[in-house]
C-alpha cells in the first residue's frame, strides 16, 4: 500500500451500514444502538455507550424495517427486547428534543445566543443569526413575521417549546424568539434536528 493510499484511509471517516436499507453512510450520520445489559435495545444519540454498535438511519422507515427483519437480533447474535418501533421512535424523540435544549442552554452560557423581539430582528437583518427558534405559543402575527424574517435571510427556523421553556433553557424570563449565533454550536444542533425532523414527521 502505497503512503498516499494510507494517508487516505487514515484521514477517511468510519462508515457503518444501516441495518434497515443496507446504505453505507459516516458513522456520524447514522442512529448508533446498542443492547443494555437486560439485553433491551437502547439508542445511542452520543455514540458512546459501551458494547458493540449497531445502526440505522436517522429515519423511523429504516429502524421499523431493520426491526421487522430482526436485524439487531441477528447483529448483536442475542435475544433483542424493546425493539418495537413505536416505543423506540418515543424514546429516540425525547433523547434528542433533550440534546437540542441541551445545545441551547450551553450556547446561551457562551453568550452565544440573543433573545427578544428587537434583538432578534436587528441580529438577523445584521447576519449574526445561524438558528432562530421561535415559541410554539407565539402569536400567528409574530409567528409569520418572524418566518418570513428567516425564510429571507436563509437562517433555519426551529419551533421546540413554549415562551416559558425557551426562555428557561436560555437562563430569561418567557421569551418568543432566541438565535443562535453562527459558529461552533451550529453544526451539531443541526444533526440534531435533522433527527428530531424524521422522527416528528417534519414539524420543526
Amino acid at each position: 500500500m502505497s503512503r498516499r493510499q494510507r494517508s487516505a484511509m487514515k484521514g477517511s471517516k468510519p462508515q457503518r451500514s444501516c441495518l434497515g436499507c443496507g446504505s453505507s453512510r459516516e458513522k456520524g450520520a447514522l442512529l448508533r444502538f446498542v443492547l443494555a445489559p437486560d439485553g433491551v435495545l437502547t439508542p445511542d444519540l452520543k455514540g458512546n455507550l459501551p458494547g458493540r454498535g449497531a445502526y440505522s438511519c436517522p429515519n423511523p422507515g429504516c429502524l421499523g424495517l431493520a426491526i421487522k427483519k430482526k436485524r439487531f437480533a441477528a447483529t448483536f447474535k442475542l435475544p433483542v427486547a424493546g425493539a418495537d418501533p413505536e416505543s423506540l421512535t418515543a424514546e429516540i424523540r425525547l433523547l434528542v428534543t433533550e440534546r437540542i435544549k441541551g445545545y441551547l442552554s450551553l450556547a446561551a452560557k457562551a453568550g452565544r445566543v440573543f433573545s427578544g423581539g428587537d434583538a432578534v430582528t436587528g441580529g438577523m437583518r445584521g447576519g449574526k443569526a445561524g438558528l432562530l427558534f421561535i415559541a410554539t405559543d407565539l402569536s400567528e402575527e409574530s409567528r409569520k413575521k418572524f418566518t418570513a424574517m428567516a425564510a429571507h435571510a436563509g437562517v433555519e427556523l426551529v419551533a421546540l417549546c413554549d415562551m416559558a421553556c425557551l426562555g428557561a433553557l436560555i437562563g430569561k424570563e418567557n421569551r418568543g424568539v432566541a438565535a443562535v449565533e453562527p459558529g461552533g454550536f451550529i453544526a451539531p444542533m443541526r444533526r440534531e434536528l435533522e433527527i428530531y425532523r424524521n422522527f416528528f414527521d417534519g414539524e420543526v
